[in-house]
This record gives structure tokens, sequence and C-alpha cells, in this order.
């Protein structure tokens, strides 16, 4: 029985010896090693050069990647069909495979090559390379591709300094079903060559530098075309009605300067994102895609009711943002709602009413967004009854009074609460410490499956608005390392639960703005992850727990406008805060208040004195004056 196969992958191999590569036959094998046709050494920590298969003739399949090898070799395998060299650390211009003539899938991916030779475009046997997230510079032009009959898939992508430079009257020998060029250097022009592939089912030309409306005939010649990706650059006018490209399955169009109404869409459109340009007129071509799950509208120019049969279907999908438009209104309340989404996000327009109970049946949300609009009445009970896995609520900058519930203490898996701005009134609850996600430290290489969504045809982190440090900021990647919770600028009352310094987890807490009283909770050096921290203009009184020093995180810190007395702890941290942190505070003494010593210190011109005094002592005690004089003598 003849040796075809060899398998070594997902180990822990360091090396290989070189005689493996040497020996023309096995002990426990009778036939020759060069009949090895697949060769499959991927996922292990192989490191060096690649190595050299000469004696390997045979070999249809090589499988290298998931390694560390850094140094590449030139393969003599002429009838090797498929090389994995991907996620390793190889460098320099990507290798000659000139030798290889059988090549037909090649995958360099996550390397660290910067260029490519003409000898690419000798391989007329491939149909597939794969060069995405290298380091490539330079041009790549029809020299490059000239006789790639075969190519059907060419992804390029995430190679910034490389320049896709062919002639508009080239006419390429190939067809291909992917064409993948994200990140690369393809404008300031709409491609013209593009016209020529009538087969490509894979399109991505985002963050391309194209700055250019896009010709009529482009849009006849997708006709095949299942997903559709030119986000992130500059074009302008007008989307004409798509509904007859029926392949069309995923289309983003974000961050571009489109205008106009939304166009028709094929009936089997799942995932649409068209955020972040200047579309404008109703929603009601997105409003009833069966197949629909994604939808992201946020950051045009809408500004118009929601129909209520358009919400009852827009409800159904997984993941929905119409944020920063100027929608209006009331949310619709049907009791009829089938509510499924994931992720809402409804943030900054101008939806007016009470928070809606159609909301209730939202036990699958994750992140709600609800901030920054009209909305009236209290907080819903509801809210912390039936949404288990809710990680985000965002209800800031709205016209919400009454207490806050204490259903809400049953948001075990909450990460951030911003309830800010607001007129809520009332205590605290010291319910709060049920936040169990807030109760322990989340690790940074966690992985939590609730904030990965899937739209645009891939997985990628879902988002949220956060105020930090003064500034708001959209965090996505880093949202489910947030703790946070929010509640200033309302008119609560009472004082800090003690129960506040269980949630050890909390990165950020702010409770400014209030009416609170009482003393800072003296164990406020448990929370020892904190990099926020806001308690200004309240009515606090009483001292500076020395507690607060054990703070060795924290970034930022106010105290201001309070009531507080006593000495400032000065030590560790606490030092590299300025004075401005406790102003308002006229009980307040010591160190940063240079201008208000404590009684019992001494004031900061004789601590200077006291100092160069103490200073000019240790000279003459140490000797270190005598031999200065000698050596004037």
């Amino acid at each position: 029985m003849s040796l075809s196969h060899l398998y070594l992958s997902d180990n822990n191999l360091e090396g290989i010896p070189d005689a493996l590569w040497n020996i023309t036959s096995l002990s426990f094998v009778i036939i020759p090693y060069n009949q090895l046709q697949d060769l499959d050494l991927s996922e292990n920590i192989l490191s060096g050069r690649v190595p050299n298969l000469s004696l390997c003739p045979s070999l249809i399949s090589l499988f290298l990647n998931n390694n560390m090898f850094n140094r590449s070799l030139d393969l003599r395998l002429p009838n090797l069909q498929i090389l994995d060299l991907s996620k390793n650390i190889l460098s320099g211009r990507v290798p000659n495979f000139s030798s290889c003539p059988s090549l037909k899938s090649l995958y360099l991916n996550n390397n660290l090559f910067n260029g490519l030779t003409k000898s690419m475009g000798y391989l007329s046997q491939i149909d597939t390379i794969i060069l995405h997230s290298n380091h490539l510079e330079g041009i790549i032009s029809e020299a490059h591709l000239f006789n790639l009959s075969k190519l059907q898939v060419l992804d390029l992508s995430f190679n910034s300094n490389l320049s896709v430079r062919i002639n508009s009257s080239w006419n390429p020998p190939f067809q291909l079903e992917t064409l993948h060029l994200a990140s690369c250097k393809l404008g300031p022009y709409f491609p013209k060559w593009l016209q020529k592939q009538k087969r490509v089912k894979s399109l991505d030309i985002s963050d391309a530098k194209i700055c250019d409306s896009i010709p009529s005939w482009f849009w006849g010649s997708i006709e095949m075309c299942s997903m559709l990706n030119m986000s992130y650059n500059q074009i302008h006018g007008v989307i004409p009605d798509l509904s007859s490209v029926l392949p069309l399955l995923v289309i983003n169009l974000s961050f571009n300067e489109f205008n106009g109404s939304l166009p028709l869409l094929p009936p089997d459109t799942s995932d649409i994102n068209f955020s972040g340009n200047k579309f404008s007129g109703t929603i009601f071509n997105s409003c009833y895609l069966r197949n629909l799950h994604f939808l992201d509208l946020s950051d045009n120019l809408f500004s118009t009711q929601i129909p209520r049969d358009c919400f009852i279907n827009l409800m159904s999908l997984d993941y929905l943002n119409l944020a920063n438009n100027n929608f209006s209104g009331k949310i619709p309340n049907p009791t009829d709602l089938v509510c499924l989404v994931n992720s809402l996000h409804l943030r900054n327009n101008s939806f007016t009413g009470e928070i809606p109970r159609s909301l209730k049946d939202c036990s699958d949300l994750v992140v709600l967004d609800l901030g920054e609009n009209n909305f009236d009445g209290t907080i819903p009970s509801w809210l912390g009854q039936s949404m288990a896995e809710l990680a985000v609520l965002s209800l800031k900058s709205n016209n919400l009074h009454g207490s806050l519930p204490s259903s809400l203490c049953r948001l075990q898996k909450l990460q951030v609460l911003d309830i800010s701005i607001n007129s809520i009134s009332g205590t605290i609850p010291k319910c709060l410490k049920n936040f169990t996600m807030l109760r322990t430290k989340i690790e940074p290489k966690s992985m939590d499956y609730r904030f990965f969504i899937r739209g645009n045809g891939t997985w990628s982190y879902d988002s949220a608005y956060i105020m930090w440090k003064g500034n708001e900021a959209k965090y996505a990647s880093t949202l489910q390392l947030l703790t946070l919770i929010d509640l200033s600028s309302n008119n609560l009352i009472g004082e800090i639960p003690r129960e506040v310094t269980s949630l050890v987890g909390l990165v950020a807490l702010n409770l400014s703005r209030n009416n609170l009283v009482g003393s800072i909770p003296h164990d406020i050096g448990r929370l020892e992850f904190l990099n926020f921290l806001d308690f200004s203009r309240n009515k606090l009184a009483g001292g500076i727990p020395p507690t607060l020093a054990q703070l060795s995180h924290l970034g930022v810190l106010d105290l201001s406008f309070n009531n507080l007395s006593g000495k400032i702890p000065w030590n560790n941290h606490l030092q590299t805060f300025e004075a401005s942190v406790y102003m308002g505070n006229p009980g307040l003494c010591g160190l940063p208040l240079v201008l208000k010593p404590c009684p019992k210190d001494k004031t900061p011109i004789d601590n200077v004195d006291e100092m160069n005094n103490q200073e000019h002592d240790n000279i003459f005690k140490s000797g270190g004056f005598y031999p200065y004089i000698s050596r004037d003598i």
C-alpha cells in the first residue's frame, strides 16, 4: 500500500529533523518517500526557513499555514496544485513560483510580504490567489495578471500601500467570481476595467480611495453578485432600482456620500448597511424584505415616522440601527409583536412618548440604546424583568422622571448602565449589588459572544456610544471590556449606597450633578479597576477616605463642589491630580490646594525653606561639603 497522505497538523512541533526531508524511504513503509502527495504541517510552531521539499516531486497539496516560518524558499514542485503558507511571518518579495507550473490555489495571506513579482503572471493554471493582510506596496498592473486565464478568486485586501493601476482598455483574460481589493489604492476614479467582469459574485472595494460616482454600466455588470461592499469611499450619487439583481444578499455602501431615497432591493436581501451617507425620505423599501436580518441606516438624513407595520417587521431582525437621524413620533406599540432583535440602536433621534411596552417581548436584547431622544414617562419596571441577556442599557438625555425601579437590579449581565441627563429622582437602589457582571473583573482575553453580530456577510463587533472622560466615543471591539454606571445629571437624593463598592469590576462610575448627601463610602478603594470616578456637584460631606489612594488605575477624578472637609489624602496616585479636582469644597485643606494648608501643616514657603535647610544639613553630615572646600584650597 503506497504512502500518499501524511498529516501532522495541530500538534506542538517546534522543528522537523533535516533527515526527514533527505530519506527516500521510511523504515515502516516500503514505498519511496517521493510518492508523497499531500503534506499537512499546519497549526504548529515551526519556524525558520520553509523546508526544501524538492525530494517530494509528487506533492499535490502542501499546507504549512499557521506556523512561524520567517524565510521563504523558491519551491520546485511541478505537480503542486495547492500551497498554503498563510499566517506565518514570511517577509520580502513574494517568491517566484514559476517552478510550480501546476499551481491552482495559492494562499499567502497574513504574512509580511512587501512586494510582488511579475512571474505570478505566468501561472497559467492558477484559479485562486489570496494575498490579503500583508505589507505589499508598489503597483499591480495587467503585467502581473496577463496570462491568468483561469483566475476566479483574487484577494489583495488590506495592503494599504498597494496601488492597483490597470488600463481601462485592457481586456482581462479571466472572469473573476471573487474580487477583494479592500484598503488598496484603487481610486480616485471608479475602475472601468470592472465593466468586463460579468461573473463576479463577491466584490469588495471598500476603503479603496475612490472619489467618483458609479457609472451606469456597473449595475448591469453585477447581475450575479451576492455580496457587494463599497464602504468607506467618497462615492456619490443616487442608487438606482436594484431589485432585478436577484442574487444580491449583502450590500454595504456605508460611509460614502450617496443621497436620495433608499433603492428598491431584491426580496431575498439579508444584510443592508447604508450608514454614514445622506439618504433621506422614507425607509419603506427596507421594511418588507422577507429574509432581512441586519439593517443599519444610522447617520443619515431620515426625518420621518416609522409606520406600525414597518416597525413590526423590523423588530424581527437580529440587528437594527436607526441612530443619528431625525426619526420622529411615537414608536409603535403593537400587541402582536414578535420581537427577535438582539441589538437595537435608536439613539439621537426625535422619538417621543413613553418607552413602548412592546419592547418587553424583546427577551434576546443585548444592546438597547434609546438615548438622546424625547422619551418621557418613567423607566418601566419590565426592563429588568424580561431582558436576561441585556449588557448595555442607555436611556441618557431624555425626559424621563420618577425613581429608578428596583427591577433593574435583575439585569445580572449588565455591563453598561447610562441613565444620565434625565429627571430621575429618589435614591440609588442598594440592590445594584446584584449586577453580577460588575462584581467580577472582566478578563481582556475573554470572549463574550453576546457582543458579536453577524452582518455585512461576516461576524463583527457590536458597538455603543459611551460618554468617556467628557467625550462621547463609539466603542466596538473594546465594548465587551467596558463596565460603567452613569447616573449623572439627575435629581437623585440620599446617600451613595455602600453596596456600590461590591461592584469591583467597575471601570467608570459617574454620580455627578445630583443631590446626594452623606459621605463617600469608606471602602471605595475596593473598586481597584476604576479609571473614571466623578462625584462632583453633590452635597457630600465628611472626609475623603484614605482608601481612595489605593485606586492606582484612576485616570479621572472629580470631587469638586461638595461639602467635603478635612485633609486631602496626599500620597501615592492622588499626587497626580490637580487642585481643580477638589475645588468648591470650603472645608478641604492640604496639597494640592497650596493656598489652603491644614492648620498643623507648614505653609508652602515654610515647607520649601525646611526642605532646603534639611538638604543643607545632610550635605554637612555626609561629608560632601568638605571635599568641595579642599579642592578650592
